[in-house]
Order: C-alpha cells, then structure tokens, then sequence
C-alpha cells in the first residue's frame, strides 16, 4: 500500500507508473513530472479556490480532510469509493496567475493507494473537481 504525506510539494511528486492516478496542474508548476492535462485558469482568487476546495471536502461524506495550510493554499484529502471503500489520495493547490490579479489555477493530484487500474476513477474525480471550482 503506497502512501504520499499529508501535503506535497507538487515539484518534488514522484508518479507511480500504474495508470491508477492523474494529475492536473498549471504549465510548468509540476516540474519535470508528466501531467495529463494542463489546468484551467478561474475567475477567481487562490485564496477563493482555496475556499472552495475546502467547502467541497467539509460537504461530501466520501471526501475525508486529511490536512490543510490557508498559507500555502495546500488541500489534502482522502476519498473513499463508494462500492469497494477503496482509498485514494488527493492533493490539491491554489496557484497564482502571474500577471492576473483575481485569477488562479489549481493543481490536483488524485491517486489510488493499492490496484493496477483505477478504471478512470482519478481522473474522473479530478475532472468533476475542476467543474465544482469553476461553477461555485
């Protein structure tokens, strides 16, 4: 059973190769690891992603708070799966447009702990996640 620490420093993330994990982060804030898309930009401060982020994982049953830090606007979670309560870890941070006051993008991580595949279950949490920031 793999298993990351409370917060993560998105530049220094180590990704499984399985395909049971997914990643989305803004163009060039992972650093050298592969992401599979590149993150939307919000109409909406970090400090409100944040906020937001943080609502979302209060309201869900699935979604367990593992840590946060409002400083560095890290969110980290697990989330349960319904059938199987299979855990998966998730990261999350608020990140800055340069240039763009009253703007931000996001960076998430969701990855299974124990499998091979996660059938898209990561990548579809993280998709649903981006919508949920975008439309509150």
């Amino acid at each position: 059973m793999s298993r990351l620490p409370d917060l993560i420093e998105f530049p220094a993330l180590k990704r499984p190769a399985r395909p049971n994990n997914c990643l989305i982060a803004p163009e060039g804030f992972a650093g050298m690891v592969r992401v599979d898309e590149t993150a939307p930009v919000f109409d909406k401060t970090p400090k409100q992603v944040f906020d937001v982020v943080m609502d979302l994982v209060l309201e869900r049953v699935e979604w367990r708070l593992r840590a946060s830090d409002p400083d560095t606007l890290r969110i980290s979670f697990i989330a349960v799966t319904p059938l199987l309560k299979f855990k998966d870890d998730v990261y999350v941070q608020a990140v800055p447009v340069d240039g763009e006051a009253g703007r931000s993008s996001v960076a998430i991580y969701s990855g299974s702990r124990i499998g091979y595949s996660d059938l898209g279950t990561n990548e579809k949490r993280v998709k649903e996640l981006l919508e949920l920031i975008g439309t509150r």
